[in-house]
């Protein structure tokens, strides 16, 4: 998801308009409501200064906001190689068969702190598929990531 999707997604969820978070942020009276319009739309990109501002009024982290679309299988896979260029990244493979029969490998993928963080991810999701948290705490547990995880605080603290 782009910046400004995010960025309006978030904004109407938090109830505002585009005016009240471009005052929010220091922007005039007369160019407030322009200039966000334009950061959603993605005519402008914000720089990173106004990123952690709009991060800061509408409660999220601004890595959030920050992090790249990746839209695409291959993006994630590209993301991978990259990480494996640094020597971050190990491998395995088990061998499943499909329902229909086709033989396949099963790969796991090793990096730093990844699992710690994936079950975290997956507990929160469990939580929420069995009516624990609610969907909103679960949206507010993403975008609030990694200040919002428990983990997270145990292993840089």
């Amino acid at each position: 998801m782009a910046i400004g999707d995010k960025i309006k997604k978030i904004r109407v969820k938090r109830d505002m308009t585009q005016k009240d978070l471009g005052l929010a942020i220091g922007f005039n009276v007369r160019t407030a409501d322009v200039r966000m319009a334009q950061y959603e739309s993605g005519t402008r990109v914000p720089k990173e200064a106004v990123i952690v501002k709009i991060a800061e009024v509408l409660k999220v982290n601004a890595d959030y906001l920050m992090a790249p679309a990746i839209d695409k299988t291959e993006e994630i896979i590209h993301a991978l190689i990259y990480l494996d260029e640094l020597n971050q990244l190990k491998m395995e493979a088990e061998d499943y068969t499909t329902p229909e029969g086709e033989e396949l490998k099963r790969i796991k993928l090793s990096l730093t702190y990844l699992d710690t963080y994936l079950e975290e991810w997956y507990k929160k999701k469990k939580a929420l598929e069995n009516g624990e948290i609610t969907q909103e705490e679960y949206y507010e547990w993403k975008v609030n990531w990694p200040d919002s995880s428990s983990k997270h605080k145990e292993i840089f603290s």
